[in-house]
Order: C-alpha cells, then sequence, then structure tokens
C-alpha cells in the first residue's frame, strides 16, 4: 500500500519525539526513524539522530547527528527537496556551457573571482555551499483538517491562511550555527563572502532566493580547529527570476533585511517611486546582504551602545511602507561612522559607500528585457566583493570583535509548539526582547513610526519626509549618497 500521502506518525519519548518516515530506505519501501534530541531554530526545526524503530528507538551505529523540520507548505508549492534539485541540476546546466566565463552576469568579474567558480562547479564541489537535504516526506492532507493535527506557523505576508497546505519532514545532513550565533565579526563576515558566491551561484542558474536572513544563513564545521563554512539554507521561497512579472509573494520574507524596493512595494528611482513592473530580482538578493552587515555593525557588536538608538528602529520585526527610519539608513542620513565601534570606522565608510552604488544601481533598472539589466547585477557583485577585499585590508583590527550573545529563550517567555500542535497555539519566533533579533513576519502595512537622525538623538522634526525628498528633488538636488559629499542630479536624468 502507499502511503507517501499518509502523516508521518510521531509519538513522544520523553520530553522528545519520534519520527517515523515512511517509504524510505534504499528500495523506498522501508520506514526510518529519527529521534529529536534538543529544538533548533524556533519550533519544530530540531537535531535528531537516526534510531532502528518505534520499538527500539536506540541510535543506529555510526548515526550521525542531523536537522528534521517539520512545516507546513502550500500545495502549490514545490517541496525544498524539490527546489534544491532544481536548482542544482540548473547550476550543472549552466556549468555545462564551454563559455560559460563570458556570460555577461559576470562582466563585471575579474579572473580571480571567475576562478573561484570555476573550481566550485568542478565535481559539484558547489553543493557544499548549501544545507542539502537527505530526506524529504511530503503528507498531502490539508492544514487544519481533522486529522489532529494543526499548523502552528505564523501567517506569512502574501499568503492565503485558508488555501490547502501539506505537511513536509525534510532532514538536512549537517547541524549547523546560525549566523548571529557566531561568535565575532570575524567569523560573521567569513561567512557573509561565502553567501555571496552562494548567490552568485544562484543568479548563474537563474534562481533568487527570496529570504536572505541571519537564521537562514548557517555555518557548519567538523571541529573548532577547522574554518566555517556558509550552508545557505530554508530554500522554500527560491525561485526562478521571472522579468516584468509580478510575484504573488513579492513580500515574503524577514522584516530585518528586506530590500528597500520590495518593503515600498515599488520601483525606485533614487528616492521616487517610478511606475515600473516590481519584481524580486538578482540584485534584491544581494540588497539584502547589506542590511545584514548593516545590523550586524550596529547592534551585535557587543559593549558598542552608539548605534543602538539610532539604528534599533530601522530593524522591526514588521515590514511598513514608507518607514522613515528605514528610509533614512537606506538614504544615508544616518552617519554610521561617527555611530559604530572605534574599530570599524574605516569599515562604516566602505558599507556606506556601498549602499551609495546599491543605491544607483537600483536607479539604473532598465524595464525592457532581463538581458538589459545583466550589467546592473553583475556590478552589484562586483561592488559587493570590492567591498569585501577593502575591509580585508583592516580584518586585524576588528575581526576579534565579539558579538552579542543570543539571549535564551527562557528571557522572552519562549513557547514552542509540540508536533502534533493543537494545545499550545502558536508560537512566537524566538529572539530577544530588545528587538535586535529578526524574526519571518514581513506583514504589509501603511503606519508610520517616530524616526531618531543621528546618534547623539534628534528633534522629530528633523526627520527626514519622502515630501521633504521631493521639495529638494525639485531644487535639483538628490540627498547625499555618501556621508563625506552630496551627489546633484538633474530631476530630468531621473527617466521616471
Amino acid at each position: 500500500m502507499d502511503l507517501s500521502g499518509y502523516e508521518p506518525s510521531i509519538v513522544p519519548v520523553g520530553t522528545n519525539y519520534l519520527y517515523e518516515l515512511p517509504n524510505q530506505g534504499e528500495d523506498g519501501s522501508q520506514p526510518r526513524f529519527f529521534l529529536t534530541t534538543r529544538s533548533l531554530r524556533g519550533t519544530r526545526v530540531w537535531e535528531a539522530i537516526e534510531v532502528e524503530s518505534r520499538e527500539q528507538p536506540k541510535r543506529i551505529r555510526n548515526a550521525r547527528p542531523v536537522v528534521l523540520k517539520d512545516a507546513w507548505v502550500l500545495n502549490s508549492r514545490m517541496s525544498e527537496k524539490a527546489i534544491q534539485t532544481q536548482l542544482f541540476d540548473d547550476i550543472r546546466g549552466f556549468a555545462a556551457k564551454s563559455d560559460w566565463r563570458h556570460d555577461p552576469l559576470l562582466s563585471k568579474f575579474d579572473e580571480r573571482d571567475k576562478d573561484r567558480l570555476s573550481d566550485l562547479l568542478e565535481d559539484d564541489k558547489f553543493t557544499n555551499l548549501f544545507l542539502r537535504v537527505s530526506l524529504e516526506h511530503r503528507c498531502f492532507a490539508e492544514a487544519g483538517s481533522d486529522d489532529g493535527y494543526d499548523d502552528p506557523s505564523p501567517p506569512v505576508a502574501g499568503c492565503d491562511e485558508k488555501v490547502s497546505k501539506s505537511r513536509v519532514v525534510t532532514v538536512f545532513e549537517e547541524v549547523c550555527t546560525p549566523l548571529h550565533e557566531l561568535h565575532t565579526l570575524g567569523e560573521v563576515m567569513d561567512v557573509l563572502k561565502q553567501t555571496v558566491v552562494a548567490l552568485q551561484l544562484m543568479m548563474l542558474a537563474g534562481w533568487v532566493d527570496h529570504d536572505i536572513s541571519s537564521g537562514n544563513i548557517l555555518a557548519f564545521r567538523p571541529s573548532e580547529e577547522v574554518a566555517w563554512s556558509v550552508k545557505l539554507a530554508d530554500l522554500e521561497y527560491a525561485k526562478k527570476c521571472a522579468f516584468n512579472t509580478k510575484d504573488v509573494d513579492i513580500k515574503v520574507g524577514t522584516a530585518f533585511f528586506m530590500p528597500w524596493e520590495i518593503q515600498e512595494q515599488q520601483r525606485m528611482v533614487w528616492y521616487i517611486p517610478s511606475n515600473r513592473i516590481l519584481f524580486y530580482d538578482f540584485q534584491h538578493d544581494i540588497e539584502s546582504i547589506w542590511w545584514l552587515w548593516l545590523w550586524i555593525i550596529t547592534l551585535r557588536i557587543r559593549g558598542n551602545e552608539a548605534s543602538r538608538a539610532p539604528y534599533q528602529p530601522v530593524f522591526k520585526h514588521i515590514a511598513y511602507k514608507e518607514d522613515p527610519n528605514r528610509f533614512q539608513a537606506w538614504g544615508g542620513d544616518l552617519d554610521l561612522e561617527a555611530c559604530v565601534h572605534s574599530d570599524l570606522k574605516s569599515m562604516a565608510v566602505v558599507v556606506e559607500e556601498l549602499r551609495a552604488k546599491l543605491l544607483q544601481l537600483c536607479s539604473e533598472h532598465n524595464g525592457t528585457s532581463m538581458e538589459d539589466n545583466y550589467e546592473r547585477y553583475s556590478n552589484a557583485h562586483a561592488h559587493f566583493m570590492e567591498a569585501f577585499k577593502q575591509v580585508d585590508a583592516t580584518s586585524h583590527i576588528w575581526r576579534s570583535l565579539p558579538l552579542i550573545k543570543k539571549i535564551p529563550d527562557s528571557a522572552v517567555n519562549l513557547k514552542r509548539g509540540n508536533p502534533g500542535g493543537g494545545s499550545q497555539g502558536r508560537s512566537p519566533s524566538p529572539g530577544p526582547s530588545n528587538d535586535t533579533h529578526p524574526t519571518k513576519r514581513a506583514r504589509p502595512s501603511n503606519s508610520r513610526g517616530r524616526a531618531k537622525r543621528a546618534c547623539n538623538g534628534g528633534s522629530e522634526n528633523n526627520r527626514t519626509t519622502r515630501a521633504h525628498l521631493q521639495k529638494r528633488l525639485n531644487n535639483d538636488v538628490i540627498p547625499r549618497v555618501t556621508r563625506s559629499q552630496t551627489k546633484l542630479m538633474l530631476v530630468e536624468s531621473l527617466h521616471i
């Protein structure tokens, strides 16, 4: 009998849970059993170990710890295993091109960067940049049905909660550490650089990640003597980039690191909305890395309080349209260099220059064809690689800077949902109570908050508003794109 559509059997074993996954094994006819050992990264993501059977929940000899993810997925969506399989096939398809080094998406890459990609494309080494799926079981049962199981996952913007979902239990090969749980800035920067390479490979295969966050960028090392390696995870929203096609899930993701245009729900020419079709593209993925970098150096460096007041309002759990705090950060109106740790002054200058370049590239979007934007996408990645090279020159100053440790779940009164759901209800995402930790909540809203102007505080009367910027544009001046200088541009040259 085909059990592929049945719910996985889940039974409590002490404080843990035993998952039975049917239709596994070499011939697909045998069940496999996994016993959870501890909770990871929030509700229903577990470290687990394979055991012999339901009756004998003893560890299989030589079994290594794995990650077990129990989630509800829209029936209209591909499972994470299917997404990863197709993504890997598309990367292999790109690698099979004899002239791939001349691809226009690589037009701004230097030969050394292409050599690095070439090495990864050999023998499927690129798969090591991703958290690989080992096993998967999908149960096509409607969420909230009378099967005794509830869907405890929080609502995500862009999704109709009433549509049918299926339960997917996925097993991953490596147990990793989220980026925000690494101990030093040097470790974070090492992993971020590898993440950008993973996004480059996705871009070359025609894919966007659509949800870059500190919880989806994982780090792995088999021992403390080995450097951290990136494992890009949670690809459930990854998809092929579709040019000029309205994205129904455009505002899905983690609000902390959401690209400016995606948060505003409009293509922007500098700071002014345009009528161009908005779709999630390759530059949006790389911009999320910039927001993550900014979050790390302003809110995650231990012992630096100067940047907390101006930058904590920038990172909210809800992605509001016309958020003035976000607007100031993306417009360069906050004095980043004056706020950051004394060892990060030179890095702050590089981060601000990178922001200015990305902002300018956004204004250069060409609505004619995807190919007409290849140079823009290539430039965005080239600017990032150059920024990394610049900060590496001073790494001896900042590498050992310690990061704020994650606050224990108990400090925020976190309720863990049990695999059966129901009794405990919806569980909040884990994170510090001071709102410096991201959660995947991104509901659209037109509400506007209050913004602080600069590191030394500031009057609300000094805050930058969209009307104020429009007035400056009408006077042929746009807001500064770097901290040290103001860039002039005629309104008629904006091509809105």
